[in-house]
């Protein structure tokens, strides 16, 4: 199994801003604030590998979000949260990976990080979250899709709703449209597509098979009836659709083991091989092998 969707869980690589809006939006009280110490403390992934274990997961892709601008900036500098990242990955045995963050208000230098780190072993792609402020056919994205287009590089972004501090007015995942058309190589995978936008999320990739994905990040939080829903969607487009489990924010939510087994008892061989697995492949590498 491969999980397109997890972070590393450690506080000096998050913004404090997004740590406050998690809260409030689970309940604001000392028990969550308690608990989120607590899952904030992974910092040399070492649970997270235990999970994965657990779950039968034998790669993850750590994702990278640069809420600085937006939210404030975290104890560790974008710079060093890039580097940890790296050094957890390089740690892993090849269990991890992960992808750099990407944020256009930090001008040229945004580019340069993405450019010298998606040119070092251990990241493998770019992570986009458009809620801090910029669509995504934003011309000052413009470099950044070149770059990946040009260079083979994948791209993970954010869909769906967002912390209510960040921007509720927004054009994606549709504002890719445009953006594939003027880049053809590219391959993009929306984040919590197939749990928030069901229905627009299955035209887009109707419309896009070479180049757009979706996950099924947050699928822990969907009712039984939900979930059936989602995977006959999933049918819809058997080889565009990712597992990501969205850690540790599924530990808040009960145990990740009964919701796979859910869906294994609800898939097929073949569709269980390209959900967990076949898939993320060619979204990661452009092949399954």
């Amino acid at each position: 199994m491969i999980d397109i969707h997890v972070h590393l869980a450690d506080a000096r690589c998050v913004s404090p801003g997004f740590v406050e809006g998690i809260a409030a939006s689970i309940g604001d009280d000392h028990r969550v604030r308690r608990a989120l110490r607590l899952y904030l403390s992974d910092r040399d992934g070492k649970r997270l590998l235990s999970q994965m274990d657990t779950y039968g997961i034998t790669k993850s892709v750590l994702l990278i979000a640069d809420f600085g601008p937006a939210l404030g900036e975290p104890p560790l500098s974008i710079e060093d949260v890039h580097r940890h990242h790296a050094e957890v990955t390089a740690a892993s045995g090849g269990r991890l990976t992960f992808f750099a963050g990407f944020d256009p208000s930090r001008g040229p230098t945004a580019l340069d990080l993405v450019k010298r780190w998606t040119a070092t072993p251990g990241c493998e792609g770019v992570k986009l979250y458009p809620p801090c402020g910029f669509e995504l056919d934003d011309e000052r994205l413009t470099p950044l899709w070149r770059h990946c287009n040009d260079n083979g590089v994948p791209v993970l972004t954010h869909s769906g709703p967002s912390l209510p501090a960040l921007s509720d007015s927004r054009r994606y995942p549709h504002s890719l449209e445009e953006v594939v058309r003027r880049f053809p190589d590219l391959r993009v995978t929306l984040a919590h597509g197939m749990v928030w936008d069901l229905e627009g999320t299955v035209r887009l990739l109707l419309a896009h098979p070479a180049n757009l994905w979706a996950d099924i990040s947050s699928f822990h939080q969907l009712s039984d009836s939900d979930l059936e829903l989602m995977l006959e969607s999933c049918a819809k487009v058997p080889d565009q659709v990712l597992f990501g489990s969205d850690a540790p924010l599924f530990d808040f939510s009960g145990n990740l083991g009964d919701r796979i087994e859910a869906m294994r008892a609800r898939l097929t061989p073949a569709q269980q091989a390209g959900l967990f697995e076949r898939n993320a492949r060619r979204f990661l590498y452009g092949t399954t092998a």
